[in-house]
Parts: structure tokens; sequence; C-alpha cells
């Protein structure tokens, strides 16, 4: 296998394959090849454990956010190391030199005298699924990102209980891999990086020989849409996040629907008694001129309870939304309305559409959502692949399907005022976001993350 590392790879490959070198701490910007060159590192450390113990059977553990991550870039990546190396994975007869098996309940790698088991951490529950049973390997990827969630650190820094049986062994390692996901005051800094204990690494993108140009290097940066974001993901310095969330908003122009071919529409939908209830219309579309796929913010219904001095109820709105798809349907009637996705946290709500036999899927709101979602419409918007359709909000639909129209639209004029909370953030370390006037952005980022997880929106 002919590989090319640069100088940071090799020595993070030696450190890994090393004796006596039971903690690695690995910050990398996005592209920088840290996580490749762990990969590597992982199945040769797995060669010298079997040099130095071939008669004992070892389990180590691979850690990163959600499956679909581990997978694309952990997992893939280490068997196509194995078949460039000339190994063969297992068939029925048990021929061959490894096994790999990604299911539902069970997800690990066989090689030489070792098995590594991948993980998701990316609920409270994740710690319980680890193997009870001792790890003489560990490798966290995207430890910072995990650690930002106040309800998963009491669990992460257990992890360490899981390696105690092979204290004081040789090859006992604990590598933890990741982005700056914040600033100073970040947890994981506080707790990990101030405090080290063990080799500390970090790279950037100049360190992956396969980024050898300026055109490349600024393809890296323009992959983030936002200064803070490049100076976190690109140059590995923990600011605080201020200003705008979106800097870029794209719109589109009515005249412009004669060249968009609508394959569907979905509806992201918050939910509120007393702020403002909003069903956000999204549609995918392929744009005829520009040749790609791009998806359209619709008209928007918005109900803000308090400015208009109602007292709305659920069956109120479980109504108003059954008017709202009719409403839809008349302005795109040959367009199928497929995804209505559901603040999960309405749990009344829920109930009525479920009582009114209206079809719903509540939102996946894990730990970090929040952070994603929007990082993900930023960069939809700074890559030009959602847009807004600039139209006055609706906020009552009558029977016969006339409507009432706000004075603008509420769902743009939300995402112009969408801002950080720079106190917030300073305090907790994570990027954070003010709690006002986001309940449109809300429902964008419910419907978006539903589509992402599904292939229907563009992974960027």
């Amino acid at each position: 296998m002919n590989i090319t590392l640069s100088k940071k790879q090799s020595n993070l490959i030696n450190l890994i394959t090393s004796k006596n070198i039971d903690n690695i701490e690995v910050l990398g910007s996005t592209q920088s090849g840290k996580t490749f060159s762990i990969s590597l590192g992982t199945l040769l450390y797995a060669q010298e454990l079997y040099k130095y113990a071939p008669n004992e059977k070892f389990q180590g553990a691979i850690i990163g956010w959600n499956p679909n991550a581990i997978k694309r870039n952990i997992a893939d990546v280490m068997v196509d190391f194995l078949d460039k190396m000339g190994f063969k994975q297992k068939d029925k007869k048990g021929r061959g030199n490894y096994e790999f098996t990604w299911g539902q309940t069970e997800k690990y790698l066989k090689v030489y005298n070792m098995t590594f088991y991948f993980f998701p951490f990316n609920n409270i529950l994740s710690f319980n699924q680890i193997l009870g049973g001792g790890l003489i390997f560990e490798w966290v990827d995207e430890s910072a990102r995990i650690y930002s969630q106040n309800t998963l650190q009491e669990q992460y820094d257990q992890l360490p209980g899981r390696q105690v049986s092979y204290s004081g062994h040789p090859y006992l390692k604990r590598i933890n891999s990741f982005n700056v996901e914040g600033n100073e005051n970040h947890p994981y800094k506080i707790k990990y990086l101030d405090n080290l204990k063990g080799r500390y690494l970090e790279f950037f993108p100049y360190d992956n020989p396969r980024i050898d140009t300026e055109e490349k290097i600024k393809g890296i940066l323009d992959m983030f849409p936002t200064r803070t974001l490049k100076e976190q993901k690109v140059y590995n310095k923990w600011v605080v996040a201020e200003g705008r969330v979106f800097d870029k908003i794209p719109k589109i122009k009515k005249e412009e629907f004669k060249y968009l071919l609508f394959k569907e529409i979905g509806l992201g939908i918050d939910y509120g008694s007393t702020n403002a209830t909003t069903f956000v219309p999204i549609a995918l579309c392929l744009h005829e001129l520009k040749q790609k796929w791009i998806l359209v913010r619709l008209q928007t219904y918005y109900h803000d309870s308090q400015k208009l001095g109602t007292t709305p109820t659920t069956e109120f709105f479980s109504k108003q939304l059954r008017l709202f798809l009719l409403y839809l349907k008349s302005k795109y009637p040959r367009v199928p309305i497929i995804d209505l996705i559901v603040d999960s946290e309405a749990k009344h709500f829920i109930n009525r559409l479920d009582t009114d036999n209206i079809p719903n899927t509540p939102a996946n709101k894990y730990p970090g959502s929040v952070k994603e979602g929007v990082e993900y419409m930023q960069s939809l918007c700074d890559k030009e692949y959602l847009y807004e359709l600039e139209e006055d909000s609706i906020y009552y639909i009558h029977d016969d399907l006339s409507v009432e129209l706000c004075e603008r639209d509420e769902a743009i004029t939300e995402l112009e005022s969408y801002r950080y909370d720079k106190i917030k953030s300073l305090k907790t370390g994570v990027d954070c976001y003010l709690k006002e006037m986001d309940h449109s952005v809300d429902g964008r980022r419910y419907l978006l993350l539903h589509w992402k997880e599904l292939n229907k929106a563009p992974t960027i």
C-alpha cells in the first residue's frame, strides 16, 4: 500500500502504535487529515498489539457522534485501508483476514486478535451501550462536540472506567480527536486541554498532503459561511460567535418559478400556546437554469397570539393546519406534501393532530441539534441551496381558503434578526443563539435536518 503522509501524520501514527503512550489529544481543522491518520494508525496499532500478545483477544471502542458519521468518516476508511493492504473480508466459510459487520444492533471490525466496536454517543443512553468488558483501546471522535452537551458530560467522564482492567499495560490507548466547538470557556477545553495529561497534536489543512494547492485551501475556506466558523473550524481558534447568524439569505422571485420543477413539499412546524405558531413549507425543486436541486421556503403561516391578542387552542391550530395544507394544494396542485415535522416538545398539539388523523413526525431534538441545524442552514444559504420566497405571511385561513395576511414576511424578518447570544456563549463556552424571534427558524431546522437524514437535502 503506497500512501503519502505528512510529517505530522506520521508522527501521530507513531504515537498510536508506540508502547507506553496511553493518552493522545488531537485537535484538527476540517480536511486536515487527522481522522484519516488515526484510522490508519488504529489498524497498525492492532498489528503491533498482535505481535506483542498473539494468543490473547482484545476489544476496543471507536466512538463518534452518530452512526452515519462514524461509518462514513471512520469505518469505511478502515475497511478501504484493509482492502488496499491486500486483506480479504471473511466469507461465509470463514476464509479471509477480517470481519466487518454494520447492523442495527452490532457494528464492529475484527482484525488480527482485536475487535473494534463502533458506538454513537449522541444521547444520555449512549454510555450504557458501550461494552461493559475491558477495553484496551478507546478512540473518541468529535469528543469536544459530545462534551458540548451538558447531559452527556457525566457519561463521557466515565469512559476511562472501561479501561481500568488494562491499567499498566504497555498498549493501553485512549485517543480523542475533535474540532474547536466554541470559545475559551468551552467545558472540554477547560477540563481536558487546559489540564492536559498526555500528548497533544494540532492539525491544519496544510498538514494534509492532499491539500497541496492554493485552490484547495481556498475551497476549504469557502466551506464555512461565517468568519467565526472559519476561525474555529479552519484555524483552530477558540473564539466567541457574535452578531447576525445569517449573513447571506438567498431570495427567489416568483418569476423564476417557471424554471422550477417541484418534486415535493415538506412542512416544519413550531407550536406555541403563548408564543407564535408557524407552519413553514419548503419545496424540493430542480432549477432548470442552474441545473441543480434547490430548496425553496414558500409562503408561511405565522400566528403570533401575543401580537394578535388571541387565545388559540390546539383544536384551532389543528384546523388551521388542515386548511393550510388545502391552501398549499390549491397553489401547487400537482406537488405532493410528504413530511410534516413537528416540535417534539409540543405533546398536546401532536396528540391533537393524531386525533384529527393528520400524519406527522415529531422532530428529533437530540443534544446539539440546534447548533447542527443552524450551521447546516448557514451552509445551505451560503452555497445557495436554500432560497426564501418573500411573501407576506398568513395569520388566519378561512374555511373557503381565503387568507388574512400579516404586514410582512415574518419568516424573512426572523431570519434577518436571528443573532448569537454572546453573553450566554461566553458563560457556557459553546456557541448559543438568542431565544427570540426564532419560531420559523426552528420550523425550518426541524424539516431540513429530517430531510438531511433521509438524503433528500444536500450534505454540505
